[in-house]
Formats: structure tokens, sequence, C-alpha cells
């Protein structure tokens, strides 16, 4: 199910306050200045979103969250190892570059920041949709998962399920800036066929 370009645009905006919202969240958490800044949003084949995430020669990190509630799916957190591991630096008030290996404190911080980012753009996403009588207007985002692969096998591990029903995703091309430093960091909005409908009268 395509989505229109009026419906992106309405589901962007919900992203955009949605990011407002996790720049503050995260700001606040790491005590650093944080901006997160969405700049669109694209439908696209999960196929293309892989490539969109990484290369086929360099593994990356993917933090995966299920949604519940209202829309059914995964957001997936997706950044190259320097830029997670620059995150854990700002977490631990050390200088970037000093953690080089995904020990336990590199995983919770960016299991975290999973949590906080998700957490924001859910709450932004309810707000966009119309009302439905006798269903809870909540979305709640599933403790998230972490891994590092390259980037067709985590999108295919994490959504196996899921490419039974559909192939579809929407990318929000996503900055992510910590000190002013721009991070390497791409946001995945997968929803289940079922959701996808539900999106289509938003906008």
């Amino acid at each position: 199910m395509n989505l229109s370009a009026g419906q992106l645009e309405r589901i962007g905006a919900a992203l955009h306050e949605g990011a407002a919202q996790a720049s503050e969240a995260l700001g606040k958490w790491i005590n650093r200045p944080t901006r997160i800044t969405v700049h669109d949003v694209e439908q696209l084949p999960l196929e293309q979103a892989t490539s969109v995430l990484g290369t086929a020669e360099e593994p990356i990190c993917f933090c995966a969250t299920e949604m519940r509630g209202r829309l059914t799916g995964h957001l997936i957190l997706a950044f190259d190892d320097a830029s997670g591991l620059a995150l854990a630096d700002a977490l631990l008030g050390q200088p970037r570059g000093s953690a080089d290996a995904w020990g336990e404190m590199e995983r919770s911080a960016a299991l975290e920041t999973t949590n906080i980012v998700c957490c924001a753009y859910l709450n932004a996403m309810i707000r966009a949709l119309p009302e439905e009588a006798g269903e809870p207007n909540e979305l709640v985002p599933s403790p998230p998962t972490f891994a590092r692969d390259f980037a067709e096998s985590l999108v295919e591990f994490a959504l196996m399920d899921q490419l039974l029903v559909t192939d579809q995703a929407l990318m929000a091309h996503t900055e992510f800036h910590i000190d002013d430093a721009q991070m390497n960091w791409s946001l995945l909005f997968v929803p289940d066929a079922a959701s996808m409908a539900k999106l289509s009268p938003v906008g």
C-alpha cells in the first residue's frame, strides 16, 4: 500500500515533532547539547532501505523496538561503530574516541538512547492518528534489543516475520548532533500491513 505525498508529509510532521521532544530528552540525559532533525520521510522497499542503512562491506549496529498499541511493527535505530561509541563517550564524560569496543556500558548507552528516541517519536505519532472509538489511543515500545552485523542480515533477522506480510518501510532521513558534531544514525519506521492501512487516512 503506497502512501500519498500528503500522507507522508503529515507523518513527517509528526516525526519532526517527535525529534524535537527526543532532542530535549536526550540532551537532558547525556547533559550535552543535542539536536535531532528529521528532513523528510520516504516510503521504500525494505530491500532498498537496507542499502541506505549500510554497505555490504561494513557491519552496522542496530537497536530495534517493537511497536504495540494502535500501530504495530518496528522502529529501528541504526548507526555505525564510531557514532555509537561517541555517544557512549558523551555519556561517560570522557573524550571522544576513548571507547573502542562494544562492552556492557556502550551497549546500555545505545539501548537507552533508542528507548528515549522511540518513546518521543511514538508519542508524536499517536497524536497524528485520528482517534477510533473503543480503541486505546496509545503506542508503547517494547524494550529495545542490540545487534551488530551487516545491514542485510540485521534487517532480515529483525523483521523475518514481517517480511511475510509486507515489504515496505518508512525511512525518516534524520540527523543527530551532539556538541554540534554530527552522528551517523538512521531511523527506520516499519509498520506492518495492518498499520500501514491505518496510516493511509492520516493527512
